[in-house]
């Protein structure tokens, strides 16, 4: 019987944090410590299993920096300041940096962290009652708590997280000596994975921009023909292709050898992005099958199962297509499973896929098929029991059998892209509904690609009189994705300040390096500059995950906003797309009916309540607005959402009450 080929790709990134002289955000040591060296290293145990880590570069000097030019960031310079001599001011940062971490599974299984939490949830009184040891404890457990599991068989540790309280000044520096040696193991591992031919080093453009959108805004019409474009607009061409030739530089003075695949920032793809790739000698990449499916007018659905080759002028070049609902499930399902449950329904849904291939093609078409599992390493694994450990053995035992086989993007494209005919055209997309809304339209993001497009103009004008060489790679920097993934309404963060503030900072070095006057407006925060709402008083959620530097798919429900007004209750459910047929929204209000909404309809479950006065559902620009009359006092209603694909979606509040 022939084996069902996976291949798995971990794509590893942060963006560019510098500013000065210092990482304004931690996150590059953190997940280092946590999960840029175990999830690589955990495959020794695993010889069978064979996988793409997917790299980019501006996580990678980033980790360099920390090594070699004693770089150092915002929670490790308020670490090392000892706890006797803090400041209030950096009391107050301390509490607010701190706990930002899964709590469930980081902090409220440690007692004396757990302690600390619940003593801080009023910061004044913290900052006046904490003791210096209190002070050291915290310092030291934030730190302590990101260390990886595989890490956690060092002694040092392991004393530490027996020791739990009472830390000293040197238990605290030890932690973050640790943390660098963790750092320090990073290459290492990923060069000696490579060299045993068990992983495949691919690698993403130099500071992770969205290259459709940065060759032309006009790819965003694609998927969206009514998105409103940025006031100020430029050909970046030559940026997206100095982003892969500074990439495949970086990675060739790492591996000494040039990357034969690339995962497109946040799998989006255009056929001008994909000729530039073809141009620069890219012999794969990968993006999404809802890609796909909107690239073709016929297919089947186990198509998004075999790699298809794609013409462009320049050449041609091998595309893969992710499994979302795979993908996802590793990255925002499984975590609140038993691992061993996971990782055996995991393998139910190969063989379904196994199945479906050869009802469809033939046993003889495994020999060319592949699922790709394509998903973030290091966001998801907060969530799981052990740091996702448990779960990765369990999986990769399972995989390790003679019913599946698992290889490298390379092995999945290389003479196997020919089994069905190529595409002759892709629609332009990201990995996220396919289209790229999360970057584009809103009226912040719009600012911020004005505010780049003008920078860039104002910078290309000097380099005859200047050397711009310092200012044009600020410029790049800005030209990253994660600026505008966190502008906009799509997602939430307790960092947004400071990216908003790094992407401002970098677009005023760039001036400075040409000697240009900075323009006011760049001292001016982004967030918040789209005009409010007549909601802009109501009550309103957002579910948790949309919290995350994560995006599911099946992240539908994005804000739930409501208030009482003239009688009626009013809710307005914020969505990412519209419904799909099979999808509905249900709404229980004060126990006493149950609507259900279907795109723009309603229907009730039961009979239809004839007290009703007033029922209202309209739907438009991704907005569900439902306005219904209800008695006078509070009024609480539950809802939920439901799908084929995840079965039941609840709101991680799913009862509110409104006066």
């Amino acid at each position: 019987m022939l084996p069902l080929r996976v291949a798995f790709l971990w794509h590893q990134h942060q963006p560019y944090y510098k500013k000065d002289q210092t990482f304004i955000l931690p996150w590059v040591r953190l997940h280092g410590a946590k999960d840029y060296y175990d999830l690589p290293a955990l495959l020794r145990e695993f010889p069978a299993i064979k996988q793409t880590i997917n790299l980019a570069p501006s996580l990678m000097i980033q980790i360099d920096d920390y090594l070699h030019h004693s770089t150092k960031d915002r929670v490790q310079i308020l670490t090392e300041i000892p706890a006797e001599l803090l400041t209030d001011v950096q009391k107050k940062d301390i509490l607010s940096l701190f706990f930002l971490c899964n709590q469930e599974l980081m902090i409220l299984p440690y007692e004396r962290y757990r302690t600390l939490h619940e003593q801080s949830s009023r910061p004044e009184i913290a900052i006046a009652e904490f003791t210096s040891q209190d002070w050291c404890d915290l310092q030291t457990w934030y730190n302590l708590t990101w260390i990886g599991q595989l890490s956690r068989s060092d002694e040092r540790v392991e004393r530490l997280f027996k020791q739990g309280s009472l830390f000293t000044e040197a238990d605290k520096l030890l932690v973050l000596t640790i943390h660098l040696e963790i750092l320090g193991r990073v290459l290492p591992v990923m060069k000696e994975l490579r060299d045993a031919r068990q992983i495949e080093i691919s690698v993403t453009p130099m500071y992770h921009p969205i290259s459709p959108l940065l060759i032309s805004a006009t790819s965003a019409r694609e998927a969206l023909p009514n998105c409103t474009l940025p006031d100020e607009q430029f050909d970046g061409t030559a940026d997206a292709e100095l982003h892969i030739k500074r990439a495949q530089a970086y990675f060739n003075s790492t591996f000494n050898s040039l990357p034969r695949g690339i995962w497109p920032s946040e799998g989006s793809v255009s056929m001008a992005s994909l000729d530039l790739m073809v141009q620069n000698n890219i012999a794969w990449a990968a993006s999404d099958e809802d890609v796909l499916w909107a690239s073709t007018a016929e297919h089947h659905w186990t198509d998004k199962f075999f790699p298809r080759k794609v013409h462009t002028p320049s050449g041609t070049i091998s595309l893969l297509f992710r499994d979302h609902a795979l993908s996802d499930a590793i990255g925002f399902v499984y975590s609140r499973w038993d691992a061993i449950h996971a990782a055996d329904d995991f393998c139910r849904r190969l063989r379904e896929i196994r199945a479906g291939i050869v009802e469809h093609y033939g046993e003889k078409a495994l020999e060319h098929a592949v699922v790709p599992v394509i998903l973030d390493g290091e966001n998801c694994w907060e969530y799981y029991f052990q740091n996702g450990a448990y779960f990765l053995r369990s999986l990769y035992s399972r995989l390790s059998s003679d019913e599946f086989l698992t290889v490298t993007c390379e092995d999945a494209t290389n003479g196997h892209s020919d089994f069905l005919p190529p595409l002759q055209k892709i629609r332009a997309g990201s990995w996220i509904n396919a289209n790229f809304k999360i970057w584009i339209g809103h009226a912040e993001d719009n600012a911020a690609w004005s505010m780049l497009a003008v920078a860039r103009r104002a910078v290309l004008e000097m380099k005859h009189h200047i050397d711009y060489t310092a200012a044009y790679e600020h410029i790049l920097i800005a030209e990253g994705s994660d600026w505008c993934w966190w502008y906009g309404d799509d997602h939430v963060s307790a960092n947004q300040a400071q990216f908003d503030e790094l992407f401002r900072w970098n677009i005023e070095q760039a001036y400075r390096k040409v000697g240009l006057t900075t323009p006011e407006n760049i001292f001016t925060s982004i967030l918040g500059i789209a005009e409010h709402t007549s909601w802009s008083n109501a009550h309103f959620f957002e579910p948790e995950r949309a919290a995350s530097a994560m995006h599911s798919v099946g992240d539908v429900v994005r804000k739930i906003l409501y208030r009482k007004r003239n009688e009626c209750l009013e809710i307005r459910i914020v969505l990412s797309r519209e419904l799909q047929s099979d999808e509905s929204i249900m709404l229980t209000i004060q126990n006493q009916f149950t609507l259900e909404v279907l795109n723009s309809t309603v229907a009730f479950h039961g009979n239809q309540p004839v007290n009703i006065p007033h029922l209202s559902v309209t739907n438009t620009d991704n907005f569900l607005d439902i306005s219904v009359a209800v008695a006078s006092g509070p009024t609480e209603f539950f809802m939920k959402f439901t799908s084929p694909g995840q079965s039941v979606f609840y709101p991680t509040k799913s009862n509110f009450i409104v006066e």
